[in-house]
C-alpha cells in the first residue's frame, strides 16, 4: 500500500511541475510579446515590471530577469528624460542582470546584456562616459562572443562597437562589417530552427540590418 502511495504522489507531482513549466512558458512567451510590441519608454517598464514578477515566482529560472533587464535598457534607450533617470533605468537593469547570472553564469546571452546595458549608459553621454566604458563594453562583448561564438546578438553588438571605434579614429571599417554581416548569418540560422513558442532570446535581426546600411 505504502508503494502504491508513493507511486501516486510521484505522479501528482510530475503533473504538477509539468503544469507548472506550461504556465511559466505561456507568461514568459506572452510577455515576451507584450515586450516587442511596446512603444514608449513607459510601456518597457511596465514589461519590466512584469517580467519581474514573473522572475519571483520562479527563482531558479534566469530568462525572466534576462527580459526584464532588456526592457529596462531598451526603456533607457527610447526614454525622454535626462541622464539622471535613464541612469537609474540602467541601474535596475544592471542588478536583473546580476540576478540572472547568478542563476546561470559564463552564459554569453547574459554577459551580452551585460554589454548593451553599459552601452546604454555610454549613449548618455558619450562625450564624458566614452573613455572608460567604450572599452569595458568591448571586453563585455568579447567575452560573450567567447562563450558563444554561434550568438549572434554579441557578435552584432561587438561589430556595432567597432564600427563606432572605426568612424572616432578615422579607421575602415571592415572589421566591424564583417562581424556585422557574420551575425546576419547566424540570426537566419536562428530563424530558421527557432520554433514559434521559444522564449529562448531571438532579438536583434532589425538591428543588424539597420546597422549594415552604415556598410553599404
Amino acid at each position: 500500500m505504502k508503494k502504491i502511495n508513493s507511486i501516486i504522489a510521484i505522479l501528482f507531482l510530475s503533473i504538477s511541475i509539468s503544469f507548472a513549466n506550461e504556465e511559466y512558458q505561456a507568461a514568459m512567451l506572452k510577455e515576451i510579446q507584450v515586450m516587442n510590441q511596446a512603444g514608449p519608454a513607459s510601456d518597457l517598464q511596465k514589461s519590466a515590471n512584469s517580467f519581474a514578477r514573473i522572475a519571483q515566482m520562479n527563482p531558479e529560472e534566469w530568462l525572466p530577469h534576462y527580459y526584464a533587464g532588456l526592457a529596462l535598457a531598451n526603456a533607457s534607450f527610447r526614454s525622454q528624460e535626462g541622464a539622471a533617470e535613464k541612469d537609474v533605468l540602467l541601474e535596475e537593469a544592471k542588478k536583473h542582470v546580476a540576478k540572472a547570472a547568478a542563476i546561470s553564469s559564463n552564459n554569453s546571452e547574459i554577459v551580452a546584456l551585460d554589454g548593451y546595458i553599459t552601452m546604454a549608459e555610454l549613449a548618455i553621454d558619450p562625450a564624458s562616459r566614452g573613455q572608460y566604458l567604450s572599452p569595458l563594453a568591448m571586453q563585455k562583448f568579447g567575452k560573450a562572443v567567447d562563450l558563444n561564438r554561434k550568438n549572434p546578438r554579441a557578435i552584432m553588438m561587438l561589430g556595432q562597437m567597432e564600427l563606432g571605434m572605426a568612424e572616432f579614429f578615422g579607421t575602415g571599417p571592415a572589421k566591424g562589417c564583417g562581424l556585422i554581416t557574420a551575425s546576419l548569418e547566424l540570426f537566419e540560422k536562428e530563424a530558421e530552427s527557432k520554433n514559434p513558442n521559444e522564449i529562448l532570446p531571438s532579438w536583434g535581426k532589425e538591428m543588424a540590418e539597420q546597422i549594415k546600411t552604415n556598410c553599404n
